[in-house]
């Protein structure tokens, strides 16, 4: 008998706490457990002291999960692993309920070992994904965050199915909602208290691997493959499933949750750009003198919101085909800030257009590349500036009105401006483009396609916006002279543009030959290492006075 009835109020009051909650508390010495009245009731047994309890206990258990609950509980009473938190499927009608194992051991003034365990049915919980049973993403950040707070070691798998939003199209309604319902099941099979897995969106799941090394990350990661592979066949339709995967190795690591989760999602989607079948380790990304990829992003990032410290404007000239005389030239943003030193704007802009933060910045690069072109129009009358136009400026409604207002302080003329519309911008509505590029037209403000063959809204977005120039990019120019169908192409594109009544600039005049076989060509204007590397402002001064 279990001496001490304030234990027993103890775990009764506890009892009373949540409807989801079901304590029990055990003479370890003794192998007495009490259990309480609401305990009793929802698995179906009498309340009071049972010896052996556990294995009686053990009938409720979903046989898939009795192996693990076995193993799990006897560390347990043996006085072994009380602080790991481990989950099963059990229940007194339907063995279905996932239960969380929350335990801890105490002595009592009576020297007896007491251990006392709450079981949470976390289908109770909002925690819990209603369509596959799995834990969501909210729980996903508080134990990742209970990991870094312990310095745990685990291994962060995150997968996700290609394409299976498609399948609703092609076999009916809620299909693939059945299909992740069943993956869940099979990955809850796989559960012991070493792993957990969780529900994200989209069919993307993540699986955690405690004290996990590369080997032992990638040997799990291939059950999960195996397991997905093995769903081939469902409800009488066969399938070859895409199946993309990111992992972290989190270790001695002092960041934040939301840090963590970027670094997991951007090496997602790097296996997904690069159709990897393999798991890709974010360890193995990029690396700029020591610090990754995404560090430097979010540093990058923090840059913008500080001003746009570490950010600064090159130009390259723009010069007449006819002759070379510089005429103009192009705002490139850069950024460099030690001990990083300067990293691309290739490997920054894309990602920074996906943020609020680019408006800031294209508005920082707007002023400065105005600011820069109202000094070389005192010394190069008529001098014009191109600069690049974000997804994120086009979408907002201030952009022109914050142009203008640049302009008008700068006192350069609107016409001596020319914003360059890039592929990149395929993604925005052409209606709302269109609106945006109309009124800078309106103000005296030339648009130039950017970049103009490279993709394949490029042709669409030319036919449908008032633009008054193209830029054929260096892609189309390099080897020109041993390719014909370079040549072919490029003529194509100048006869077009010529027909059209719009201006050209052909991209990447690297040498003498280039020059002179794309001046027989009626052309407007060349830009490209030929005449200048993007250079700052001072040494574009230096080029313009020189004779």
């Amino acid at each position: 008998m279990i001496e001490h009835t304030i234990y027993k109020e103890f775990i009764d009051k506890i009892s009373e706490l949540s409807d989801g909650i079901y304590p029990i508390i055990t003479d370890l010495d003794n192998d007495l457990s009490y259990v309480p009245d609401k305990t009793a009731d929802f698995f179906g047994f009498e309340a009071g002291e049972h010896t052996c309890f556990f294995e009686q206990l053990s009938s409720c258990v979903n046989d898939v999960d009795l192996p693990e609950y076995k193993q799990e509980i006897r560390y347990r009473l043996n006085g072994e692993k009380p602080d790991d938190i481990f989950y099963v499927r059990m229940g007194k009608h339907t063995k279905e309920y996932m239960m969380g194992f929350y335990s801890d051991i105490f002595t009592g003034d009576d020297g007896h070992r007491y251990h006392v365990l709450v079981l949470r049915n976390e289908n109770t919980l909002p925690d819990i994904d209603p369509y596959t049973y799995l834990y969501g993403q909210s729980k996903f950040e508080r134990d990742i965050n209970g990991y870094i707070m312990e310095n745990r070691s685990v291994a962060i798998i995150e997968v996700e199915i290609g394409h299976i939003d498609e399948f609703n199209i092609l076999y009916g309604s809620n299909f693939n909602t059945a299909i992740q319902r069943e993956l869940a099941l099979k990955f809850i099979d796989m559960m012991d208290g070493s792993t957990a897995t969780y529900y994200m969106n989209n069919c993307k799941f993540v699986f955690v691997v405690k004290e996990a090394d590369r080997a032992l990350a990638k040997a799990f990661y291939q059950k999960i493959a195996d397991t997905i592979k093995s769903m081939y066949f469902f409800k009488c339709f066969k399938f070859e499933f895409d199946i993309y995967a990111a992992c972290l190795i989190l270790k001695d690591y002092d960041g934040d949750t939301s840090t963590v989760i970027s670094k997991v999602e951007y090496t997602l989607d790097r296996a997904k750009e690069l159709h990897s079948p393999d798991l890709l380790f974010f360890n193995d990304m990029v690396r700029f003198n020591g610090s990754s990829h995404i560090d430097i992003m979010k540093i990058i990032h923090q840059s913008v919101i500080n001003g746009c410290d570490g950010f600064f404007v090159e130009f390259q000239p723009i010069v007449k085909a006819c002759n070379g005389e510089i005429m103009g030239a192009e705002a490139l943003v850069r950024w460099k800030k030690e001990p990083f030193g300067t990293v691309p704007p290739g490997l920054f802009i894309d990602w920074l257009e996906d943020t609020p933060a680019m408006y800031e910045l294209g508005n920082y690069i707007m002023r400065t590349a105005i600011s820069a072109a109202s000094e070389f129009a005192k010394i190069k009358p008529g001098f014009f500036i191109n600069v690049n136009a974000s997804s994120e400026q086009l979408e907002k409604e201030n952009f022109v009105k914050d142009t203008l207002a640049i302009l008008k302080e700068y006192d350069f003329p609107p016409s001596q401006l020319w914003i360059e519309i890039t592929e990149r911008c395929r993604d925005l509505p052409i209606s709302m483009i269109k609106k945006t590029v109309t009124a800078f037209r309106e103000a005296g403000i030339h648009i130039t396609m950017d970049d103009y063959g490279t993709g394949s809204s490029s042709s669409q977005m030319m036919l449908e916006l008032p633009v008054e120039g193209v830029k054929i990019d260096m892609f189309f120019v390099k080897d020109i002279l041993e390719e014909k169908k370079k040549q072919a192409l490029v003529i194509g594109m100048i006869n077009f543009a010529n027909a059209a009544d719009l201006k050209i600039c052909i991209e990447g005049i690297e040498n003498d030959s280039l020059e002179s076989y794309l001046r027989q060509f009626d052309v407007t204007c060349f830009q490209g290492y030929h005449y200048s590397r993007p250079i700052c402002q001072d040494e574009l001064m230096k080029l313009l006075i020189k004779p």
